[in-house]
């Protein structure tokens, strides 16, 4: 006899694209995101109806790192055909060498924050290791919504974990091996 979850909850759930991405590149894995979504929500204990997913990146400078560019840009194209996904960019700045992105994490809060106090879902659902957002996880739960976040391994915050009701458990099961 399957196990039946109580309630239905309206869940948003906000992305950090780069932040998933570099974890993903430093294991050498590869996932698919929406698997990935799925799985990370059937861990809790009630049943969510997914209504929004925003997924947070940048694109790389076409000019220094074609190749990134090329692939990166292919793959978020294929993103924006998928129900429910939005695609929400940031730029990226260089130092050197080393690429950073911008603007990401303050959008992602920022719309976060709006969604909720327009009472469009009941939970937050991050996937995210950046501490720096923890803060909007305080104002989500003065607006009376509920957080899990998605423990990225590598890359998460205890900030995070302590300010969220759900910590879920990142599902390497259903990744794969880069090559």
């Amino acid at each position: 006899m399957p196990v039946v979850k109580p309630h239905l909850k309206r869940c948003f759930v906000f992305i950090d694209g780069a932040n998933l991405y570099k974890v993903l590149k430093e294991l050498s894995l590869w996932c698919d995101y929406r698997n990935l979504i799925e799985t990370s929500l059937n861990q809790l204990d009630f049943n969510v109806e997914i209504c929004r997913i925003y997924f947070y990146t940048a694109y790389p400078d076409q000019f220094r790192e074609p190749e990134n560019y090329k692939k990166t840009r292919a793959f978020l194209e294929k993103l924006q055909k998928w129900t429910k996904w939005e695609l929400r960019l940031g730029r990226i700045v260089y130092r050197g060498d080393t690429p950073y992105t911008k603007g990401v994490d303050v959008k992602l809060v920022s719309d976060a924050i709006f969604f909720a106090a327009q009472d469009l879902y009941d939970l937050a659902f991050f996937v995210t290791g950046d501490a720096d957002i923890s803060y909007c996880f305080y104002a989500l739960k003065l607006l009376g919504k509920q957080i899990a976040v998605l423990q990225l391994p590598k890359s998460f915050s205890y900030e995070l974990i302590n300010e969220s009701d759900y910590n879920l458990i990142f599902p390497k099961e259903i990744c794969q091996k880069r090559q």
